[in-house]
């Protein structure tokens, strides 16, 4: 049942994701300072954050392709769907990260939002809640003139 609901989620936000489209061109995203990480209660202090790119036109180029690597465990982002945008509210969506440990290799999706900057993933690892944080910096995008200039 699980499955067929995740599934579900995945299929209506990849219909979704095409209203963001090309909409937000000439933004500059960039990760920002040290990666925060939680396994259950565990707050993992001393983990190293591999960017996949120092900065880009949106998540996608930043994030997809990172990993943090923690002592016991590596979280790999593997792709991110995001919600449609909703004016005035926090951007919304969906990362597939990938957790290896010396033993498992196991697929997990993150619930995220962002919002003033931060970025907050949160998602269910072997029955306890993984989670990680960072803050963002952004440039400001161009506002498109209509065509009488204005």
């Amino acid at each position: 049942m699980r499955k067929i609901i995740l599934s579900f989620l995945f299929v209506f936000s990849l219909l979704n994701a095409g209203e963001m489209g090309l909409k937000g061109g000439g933004c500059t995203l960039a990760q920002d300072g040290a990666v925060q990480l939680q396994l259950g209660d565990k707050v993992h202090s001393n983990v190293s954050y591999k960017a996949a790119a120092k900065s880009g036109k949106n998540f996608r180029e930043i994030f997809i392709g990172s990993s943090i690597k923690a002592k016991d465990f590596t979280l790999s982002i593997v792709d991110y769907i995001p919600n449609k945008r909703m004016k005035g509210k926090p951007k919304t969506g969906l990362f597939m990260v990938q957790i290896t440990t010396p033993s498992l290799t196991k697929s997990v999706t993150m619930t995220y939002i962002f919002d003033a900057g931060m970025i907050s993933a949160t998602g269910i690892f072997n029955k306890e809640s993984i989670g990680f944080s960072s803050k963002v910096n952004y440039s400001l995008c161009y506002i498109a003139k209509n065509n009488k200039g204005t």
